[in-house]
């Protein structure tokens, strides 16, 4: 889950503001920038998948997308591609205008039950929606409709592109015992990326789901993408994108959620702080490596299905 204060977004806008300013004046104090930068990432609190997992769900939904839905894409979003506007979701939730669209992003089923339970998961809160399960079909359904304008209708791909990622996110729908999704649970990775090279980020739990574990694979994201591409997409459910049919891909990505935290070290706590962060390595990333790259696949190819669906070209 997301749970991430207005607040520290306005943190960050002001730190990349100073930020620029010192690569534009060197001469005052790179030590400064350097602290800068670690406050920025200090203040950020991990976005869904990061801007690199939704940036290749969205590339490789694109490249396999019918001629006819990429036809009535462009109508949308002219030569812009689906990476570009994958991550507008994330800064929309956080304005005035899309406050109500801020818990379509997860679903919180604890891993003590193997399902999701709208009764206990999916309720509106603080005028901010309820969950993915009823937001993603709310959003695909302004999509199809092509009495509504163009600008709705864009509004709403952004949304789905955004969320269909964020529904194979295993801690956007699963939490342990009200951690919000990982969030509560601060962790050290020490590994090695795909190249050798020494790799060490603190972070939370959900954060290294987020970012670290796309981060390790490859320095460009398009090289991760083009490294999955190599294998076909997995094949999608068949239309209505529905309520129950999102509700069923939540309870299969929820499966890996349960995992994630199992194969935590064992005496992991449910909640602590990051000055005695739980370390994590290699191992870990070993258990959960083929799940990542599937997660990833699986929500190009679901992404891909609803887009034709509702653009035309199924």
């Amino acid at each position: 889950m997301d749970h991430k204060p207005i607040a520290k977004h306005i943190v960050r806008a002001v730190i990349y503001t100073m930020m620029e300013k010192c690569v534009r004046q060197l001469s005052v104090v790179i030590p400064l920038c350097a602290v800068l930068l670690g406050a920025c990432t200090a203040s950020s609190s991990a976005l869904a998948w990061g801007q690199l997992g939704h940036s290749i769900i969205a590339e490789l939904a694109q490249r396999h997308l019918t001629a006819i839905a990429q036809t009535e894409l462009k109508k949308l979003i002219g030569e812009a591609s689906l990476a570009s506007i994958s991550n507008w979701a994330d800064d929309y939730k956080f304005t005035p205008e899309g406050k109500g669209t801020y818990r379509w992003h997860f679903v919180d089923i604890d891993i003590s039950r193997p399902a999701y339970d709208a009764s206990l998961d999916c309720q509106a809160q603080n005028d901010q929606g309820t969950c993915i399960i009823q937001g993603l079909p709310a959003a695909v359904a302004i999509l199809k409709d092509r009495s509504r304008s163009k600008d709705d209708r864009l509004r709403a791909l952004k949304l789905v592109v955004h969320l269909a990622g964020d529904l194979e996110q295993p801690l956007h729908t699963s939490e342990s015992n009200g951690d919000h999704g990982g969030n509560k649970l601060h962790v050290i990775l020490r590994t090695k990326r795909s190249d050798g090279a020494p790799y060490t980020r603190s972070s939370t739990f959900h954060s290294m789901w987020d970012d670290s574990l796309i981060d390790l694979q490859a320095y460009s994201w398009g090289n991760y993408a083009d490294a999955l591409d190599a294998a076909p997409l997995p094949a999608a459910e068949a239309p209505p994108y529905d309520e129950a049919r999102i509700a069923a891909w939540a309870n299969d990505t929820h499966a890996l959620g349960i995992k994630a935290y199992q194969v935590l070290p064992p005496g992991t706590p449910d909640h602590n702080d990051a000055s005695h962060p739980v370390e994590l390595g290699t191992d870990y990333v070993s258990a959960v490596k083929h799940d990542l790259d599937r997660e990833l696949m699986k929500g190009a190819a679901r992404l891909k299905a609803i887009l034709e669906d509702a653009l035309g070209g199924s």
